[in-house]
């Protein structure tokens, strides 16, 4: 059975709040805005781990549909590459919420963490200049092409599917376990694998939704939402991803990556800090 306790109106617009402002930043880049959600609900609001997760997963659920629909009207989602990152997502999404209730947090998170930062570090170092996906006399890979509403046309080509396959378990499997979303791997690998930023940041927005809705599901299931928080958190996260795919539109793809892969660093050195405390 779900808690249900009424907050006062302050508490809840603070909520509303703080979905607005989370989605907004993490709709730029291709994320959820668990790795902030998260934290602030067990520290500030002192809910339990299980709780907060299960909240954000909701909050985060927002953010991804809301912004999917702003991103398939500017025609940026990439559907085939979304749905290639959402095969093994469900999968991952179950074991990781599963995991949540028998094993240590502390030394799956130092694994999840480990990744992040590697992936982040990848991500720092890729030349914004150059592009697996683009260059002449790269191995034949899986060419695409996507023109925007704008016109504006862009070429790429992803080299390793099978990067791409394992992702998609990772970002599952960092969901249910983390609450974090999956968009850290999601947007990150596709970059590394040469998708413009701006593609992978629409195309991991929609992959996430699906997701992130098996994560509430999950998380229902196990009575973990407390909808009193989740429902004001997610109106919230409605409204700020609109304004950040909106803001998207107006930022060069290399501040995006950069953007995205400083904040993963900050996402993995925030998990390995809390498996050792």
């Amino acid at each position: 059975m779900v808690s249900v306790t009424p907050l006062d109106i302050l508490q809840a617009l603070g909520l509303v709040a703080l979905g607005s402002g989370v989605a907004l930043f993490a709709s730029m880049v291709g994320l959820g805005g668990g790795f902030i959600l998260t934290p602030i609900l067990i520290l500030v609001f002192r809910l339990p781990a299980q709780n907060a997760i299960a909240i954000s997963l909701m909050a985060i659920l927002g953010t991804t549909i809301s912004a999917s629909f702003a991103y398939i009207r500017q025609g940026r989602v990439d559907y085939t590459l979304a749905v290639l990152y959402d095969i093994l997502d469900v999968p991952g999404v179950i074991l990781g919420a599963y995991l949540t209730t028998i094993l240590p947090s502390s030394q799956l998170a130092a694994v999840v963490g480990l990744l992040i930062v590697a992936l982040s570090i990848l991500l720092l170092t890729k030349n914004h200049r150059s592009s697996p996906a683009s260059k002449p006399g790269d191995k034949p890979g899986w060419e695409r092409r996507k023109i925007d509403a704008s016109g504006k046309a862009f070429k790429y080509r992803i080299a390793r599917v099978e990067l791409a396959l394992l992702s998609s378990f990772l970002s599952g499997f960092i969901t249910g376990f983390c609450g974090l979303g999956g968009g850290v791997t999601d947007t990150t690998t596709m970059i590394l694998l040469g998708v413009p930023p701006h593609i992978a940041a629409a195309s991991s927005e929609f992959a996430m939704a699906l997701t992130n809705l098996i994560g509430v599901i999950a998380h229902g299931l196990l009575n973990n939402i407390r909808v009193e928080y989740a429902l004001p958190l997610t109106a919230g996260t409605v409204v700020g991803a609109q304004v950040g795919s909106f803001l998207a539109r107006r930022v060069r793809g290399e501040i995006i990556q950069d953007i995205l892969a400083f904040t993963a660093l900050l996402m993995g050195l925030r998990l390995l800090f809390l498996s050792f405390v």
